[in-house]
């Protein structure tokens, strides 16, 4: 059952405006004390940084000598690429090695190199050597193998060649000059 009220409309009003007033006072003072305690939380915080900003100023010296060294090391690392690559540049493109590795490689089984002659690129002023190969093998059929071997491969190019039959006792065998050109190996990157 509701509670009848013989009170005026103007108490009532009052009295809520009391009641009112009075939660938001105490809301206020809530409010205010969350304030005072956080701004008191920030100021410890903010003489925390301040100690810690001034105690890595003094430290900044000591990152100096660290970076001054990884500095002239990189100055060193870029002199020696320097070197390295004027080294690479000196260094002849086609070598009498390289060039008889990728010959012995592709000698059939039984053909005998007797003599190579190798005109290199500062001889001929070409960017290229030339390469004069005289031997034997057991057949022409080897010959044939040899050429074709050679003008498969990527060392050599414009191969030409000459056989002839050798007299005597073994009717098959043949003696051979070979001429070819010998290009650089691909850049290495």
């Amino acid at each position: 059952m509701r509670e009848l009220e013989f009170l005026p409309q103007d108490y009532i009003r009052a009295r809520f405006q009391r009641r009112i007033g009075f939660i938001r006072s105490w809301l206020l003072l809530a409010l205010g004390l969350a304030m005072v305690l956080w701004s008191l939380q920030m100021g410890a915080s903010v003489r925390d940084a301040k100690a810690e900003l001034e105690a890595l100023q003094n430290t900044d010296t000591a990152v100096d000598a660290d970076v001054e060294k990884v500095r002239t090391l990189r100055s060193e690392a870029q002199s020696y690429e320097q070197r390295i690559e004027l080294l690479r540049s000196l260094r002849p493109q086609i070598t009498a090695s390289d060039m008889m590795v990728a010959m012995t490689d592709l000698l059939p089984t039984g053909v005998v190199l007797d003599e190579v002659n190798l005109d290199h690129p500062e001889r001929t002023g070409r960017d290229e050597a030339h390469v004069r190969l005289s031997g034997w093998a057991p057949s022409e059929t080897a010959v044939t193998e040899t050429l074709r071997a050679m003008e498969a491969s990527t060392v050599f190019q414009r191969v030409l060649a000459e056989s002839k039959r050798v007299g005597g006792q073994d009717l098959g065998r043949r003696s051979f000059v070979v001429e070819a050109d010998v290009v650089p190996p691909p850049a290495k990157e």
